[in-house]
């Protein structure tokens, strides 16, 4: 607009002289009206207005995978109130709605990262070779393990996983993870064809990892029993960091797992398992 010579305001034409003066006369004022709306819409979504700041970051639900399916689930217990249960339910909530794409080899430790005092994990026990030892992050390993048996379920391809040095009663003989960042790690893939949702979910006194997405096929198992035992001695420990220890003979142990398509057999795996003497420990 622009004003008339009987001091009212008239719009700006394209087809009027003064165009241009017009507009440098009207653009400060509509400048102004559109940083201050930007400004209002900034505060309302949160995003940060000062020099070299960073939006706080938001949890982001997992993408929807069309035509989910539970694949399988499987659920292991512990004994509530320990240190070792702040360490699985931190693993736990990292891990919860974690999509694999087809093909994708999930790593344990590059999901979950170091466990480290930083991020909030506790000394609780942890295997040591053939000792209990404090650490920060133990007990994670039940993680690891209830994940491996989720996949083990599901019939999707184990790259990776070693078991225990001992044998630990809390999970199924042979069928178990271990973890120790950055070298022992659990890793699988993906070979379903479509992507899968990892959900993790627990109580005061169990882990249930459970697996969304398409079975490619179908899973049948069978153990052997335990062979090759090994007598266990005694030790005494000393120091704050010293975890009695009950004995227990070690043993070896097989574990087949077959894969069926229309009940026809694709292959067979066999997982065998070596779990050393646990000497009996006594802390002095």
């Amino acid at each position: 607009m622009r004003r008339t010579r009987h001091g009212r305001y008239r719009r700006c034409r394209g087809d009027q002289p003064g165009l241009g003066e017009c507009a440098r006369r009207w653009w400060p004022l509509v400048a102004g009206a559109l940083a201050l709306s930007g400004f209002i819409l900034g505060e309302y979504l949160g995003v940060p207005h000062e020099s070299g700041a960073a939006a706080a970051p938001r949890p982001v639900a997992a993408p929807p995978v069309p035509q989910e399916r539970p694949m399988s689930s499987y659920t292991t217990r512990f004994q509530p109130g320990e240190p070792r249960v702040r360490n699985i339910e931190i693993a736990a909530r990292i891990l919860d709605g974690r999509v694999v794409r087809p093909d994708e080899t999930f790593s344990f430790n590059e999901a979950v990262g170091p466990r480290t005092k930083r991020r909030g994990y506790v000394a609780a026990p942890a295997i040591l070779g053939s000792r209990l030892v404090n650490d920060v992050g133990g007990g994670i390993c039940q993680v690891s393990t209830t994940l491996f048996n989720a996949v083990f379920q599901a019939g999707l391809a184990i790259q990776s996983a070693r078991a225990h040095t001992m044998y630990m009663p809390e999970y199924p003989l042979g069928r178990e993870a271990a973890v120790a960042y950055p070298d022992l790690d659990f890793t699988w893939r993906n070979d379903s064809g479509r992507p899968v949702v990892v959900r993790v979910g627990y109580t005061a006194s169990s882990l249930t990892v459970s697996l969304w997405g398409r079975r490619r096929y179908d899973v049948r198992s069978r153990s052997s029993d335990r062979y090759g035992f090994e007598r266990h001695g005694a030790a005494v420990g000393r120091g704050r960091g010293c975890v009695p220890m009950t004995g227990r003979k070690g043993f070896k142990i097989d574990v087949w797992r077959t894969l069926l398509d229309g009940g026809r057999r694709v292959r067979r795996e066999r997982f065998h398992t070596e779990y050393g003497p646990q000497p009996k420990v006594t802390c002095d």
